[in-house]
């Protein structure tokens, strides 16, 4: 559905009142301590399919979205409602075009009585720039998905449907599985990692909010840097050749970094594309010279 459809669509799905415990706030107190927060979501979309076959998979689940709106307020932590207000509807964004936030934090700390204190957003996701034929122009970029708590397999298996699913990401290739020594001196078990090329219509910032979310909803904290993951999910490369966008502000560095120095991230990428060169303070090199230079790193393809 367009956007311009979905603005003047008369269909929405609503939750309100959703009573979460959360840990936002200026505050150090409530930071640590925690209050409730209610949230109402406003989605709006097109119900008529999901009315004319009765089919769940043709509408938003919206069991299924409290538990995304949960997950997000219970994993986070930020100073302001507003930050809160706006993740929420980034993630809401991948399921509508068109979404109303409000977030509610009814104890908050005033000393005056008052009955409500509350944050509202709306987003509309941005149209997507069109090429010559009319078609929305699309993006390559290279994720890297590791995860090595629960049934990590299953999680990496889940995520890739979730961006398959998205109607604006294509997964073009699959890596194989690879089991991989943890980074950054934690211990903790092993990582299963693989690699996935996909195009999309989304913007880098866009995309990174899905992956985001997709982490979200499989039960990512941060708590640790370089810690145990559920799921992480990290954009390495958006663009190919002259084209390639090169980024670096406070949410997102593009190229990656690091990815030079991770044979985790490297391995995967060079089974999709052998002939990848990858950017380095040196500047580019093959990305089989680089794996070369990173054999003490454990990394075994395992499918």
């Amino acid at each position: 559905m367009s956007e311009s459809a979905a603005a003047t669509a008369p269909d929405r799905i609503e939750l309100r009142g959703l009573r979460v415990h959360g840990n936002h706030g200026v505050f150090e107190f409530e930071k640590r301590e925690g209050q409730d927060f209610v949230i109402d979501v406003t989605l709006h979309t097109s119900v008529a399919r999901a009315a004319a076959t009765d089919d769940l998979t043709e509408t938003i689940h919206y069991g299924e979205l409290a538990e995304d709106v949960a997950g997000i307020v219970e994993n986070t932590t930020f100073d302001l409602i507003e930050t809160l207000a706006e993740t929420i509807a980034d993630h809401c964004l991948n399921l509508c075009e068109h979404v109303e936030v409000v977030v509610h934090k009814p104890s908050a700390p005033i000393r005056r009585t008052f009955n409500d204190v509350s944050v509202s957003v709306e987003r509309r996701r941005p149209a997507a720039a069109n090429g010559t034929d009319g078609s929305a122009e699309r993006s390559e970029a290279y994720l890297n998905l590791g995860a090595n708590l629960g049934d990590a397999r299953d999680t990496l298996d889940q995520a890739v449907e979730a961006l398959e699913r998205h109607p604006e990401i294509s997964v073009e290739k699959r890596s194989s599985l690879y089991r991989t020594a943890p980074w950054g001196g934690v211990e903790q078990n092993d990582f299963l990692n693989l690699g996935l090329i996909v195009t999309t219509t989304l913007t880098a910032a866009e995309l990174l909010a899905v992956a985001q979310g997709i982490e979200v909803a499989c039960g990512r904290t941060r708590e640790l840097r370089w810690g145990p993951r559920t799921l992480d999910i990290d954009l390495i490369r958006f663009g190919t050749g002259g084209h390639e966008l090169v980024s670096d502000t406070d949410r997102l560095t593009l190229p990656h970094p690091r990815a030079h120095e991770r044979a985790f991230v490297l391995a995967p990428w060079a089974e999709l594309d052998a002939d990848v060169t990858v950017l380095t303070p040196q500047g580019r090199r093959p990305i089989g010279e680089l794996l070369d230079d990173l054999d003490d790193q454990e990394v075994t393809r395992i499918t």
